[in-house]
């Protein structure tokens, strides 16, 4: 059976086709559309997330920060402060700024134990100090000047650094002992490792092997983060 058409409607067919062609288009953009917007939104969430999760890693590492801290000044009015007439080098406590070893409150001397810089020359001129103070004659300090070749620069986890001296002198017995009792208490640290005495009680002759030692300043970084 032939069907004809009429010019109207092939007209009204044409509309109608063309009304299904730009429904489906606007549908096809309302989808395209969604679809972007939901991966957007999606996106945003995630990072919303990472965002309130370094966040909460970074309140807790601040909790346990200040705990450590309270912790830490806690342990250090126990080990430090007391009441005793004598800090650890049997000298006076004090908190006096002005206060030459053995004196000193424990606390002080325990931060001044290692210099952070390597200085080779002021090592000799305290070791020269010492020699004076306790009267020993004919005094002798030997040593390698590695300032060109150390560096002192701070770092994460500084390590002490060993400086060897081979020292001498002459005096009578009881300089010599004042000498080796200065070094024991000495707040900066000396290792005798050899100790070589001749003579009598009036005339001693001494000649030792110390190994002493400085420390880098401790570096604390600060860093930042970005949440991507």
């Amino acid at each position: 059976m032939n069907i004809q058409l009429t010019g109207k409607t092939r007209l009204q067919i044409t509309r109608d086709q063309s009304t299904m062609i730009l429904i489906i288009a606007i549908a096809t953009v309302v989808t395209v559309f969604c679809l972007v917007s939901t991966k957007a939104l999606l996106s945003q969430a995630s990072y919303q997330r990472r965002v309130i999760n370094a966040r909460h890693s970074a309140t807790q590492q601040l909790q346990a920060n200040i705990q450590n801290a309270t912790t830490l000044t806690t342990q250090y009015n126990n080990v430090f402060e007391g009441s005793s007439a004598t800090n650890v080098l049997g000298g006076k406590n004090t908190t006096d700024p002005s206060a030459q070893p053995p004196d000193g409150d424990n606390g002080r001397i325990v931060l001044d134990a290692l210099p952070t810089t390597y200085d080779f020359p002021a090592l000799l001129t305290s070791m020269s100090k010492l020699f004076a103070n306790d009267n020993i004659g004919s005094p002798s300090i030997g040593g390698t000047d590695s300032t060109t070749t150390t560096s002192s620069q701070s770092s994460s986890n500084p390590q002490p650094v060993g400086i060897s001296l081979a020292i001498a002198g002459t005096g009578n017995y009881r300089n010599v002992q004042n000498l080796v009792k200065d070094l024991e208490r000495s707040i900066r640290p000396f290792d005798i490792t050899k100790l070589t005495l001749s003579g009598n009680e009036s005339t001693m002759s001494i000649s030792m092997q110390v190994n002493t030692y400085y420390q880098s300043a401790k570096a604390i970084n600060a860093t930042s983060k970005e949440i991507r």
